[in-house]
């Protein structure tokens, strides 16, 4: 019995070093894996901090040792059209905000969706630029994760081409200000749109400050999947909106319906749970 046991952890270890070492030469290439393979050995000698609790390789972790210690290249030799993968079972408009907002925040002005399927709640998207590097995985990585994502998977099937398998734990927006009830903020956004995220049922109230002008209201309300769940419009101005506040409500975009620009100096926003 000691020996089976001895034997199925050895199974184990050669699985778990098997995975990692593929993982490794998959995102360096082939002919860089065996050049530095000594060094890679040392630098990845401790495998097992390399994996997440549910036994999947820890993506961020690989990568952040790879570029910190010279091995990760993402020079191109000359602009590029690169691409970019992702496959999700999550609904489509998650992915490509989130994916869209990323990019943005990473400094990346000019990208487009080139290929885009959907089947059986599983989406594939494809995101397509042209640039002179590849895109950092690491920050990718850590931007995910900032938006409720973990990475199960991170493959480089060209040097212009990476692919990620993603799966969403818990929706973040990281420009949504978080409400409760009996909160009374004062929010200020240029663009005039603001998001809120919220988790009780209530009533909110939305104010316009300078109130001398007032604002034709546009409220759309979104669940956790960004499936919208209600708009709220008003062509009339306004200097003031109420809005209940239904479950399965994560989210809700406030801005004007005809010219958000008269919401860019802020709103105040009061909250009463039911």
């Amino acid at each position: 019995m000691v020996k089976k046991i001895i034997y199925l952890l050895s199974l184990a270890a050669l699985s778990w070093a098997s995975s990692l070492d593929e993982a490794i030469e998959n995102l360096l290439g082939k002919d860089a894996y065996q050049i530095n393979q000594n060094f890679i050995h040392r630098l990845f000698d401790k495998r097992e901090a390399f994996y997440q609790k549910n036994g999947t390789l820890d993506y961020y972790k690989i990568t952040k040792v790879l570029k910190e210690n010279g091995l990760l290249i993402l020079n191109l030799m000359q602009p590029t059209d690169f691409s970019l993968g992702f496959k999700s079972q999550t609904k489509p408009i998650v992915l490509i905000r989130t994916i869209n907002g990323v990019l943005s925040s990473i400094g990346y002005s000019y990208f487009t969706i080139s290929k885009a399927k959907y089947y059986k709640d599983e989406i594939y998207l494809v995101f397509s630029l042209a640039t002179e590097r590849v895109v950092d995985p690491v920050i990718m990585l850590d931007e995910l994760k900032k938006r409720g994502f973990i990475v199960d998977k991170v493959s480089r099937e060209q040097n212009e081409h990476w692919f990620y398998e993603v799966r969403l734990d818990q929706p973040i927006m990281t420009n949504a200000t978080k409400v409760s009830s009996g909160q009374r903020l004062e929010l200020k956004n240029i663009s005039g749109e603001y998001w809120l995220e919220l988790s009780q049922t209530g009533v909110m109230s939305i104010l316009k400050k300078n109130s001398k002008i007032g604002w034709s209201p546009r409220i759309v309300l979104y669940d956790k999947d960004l499936q919208i769940l209600e708009i709220i419009t008003q062509n009339d101005f306004a200097v003031s909106a109420d809005v209940n506040i239904p479950p399965q409500t994560a989210f809700v975009m406030v801005t004007d319906l005809n010219n958000p620009s008269r919401l860019k100096s802020g709103i105040i926003v009061t909250f009463d749970q039911f």
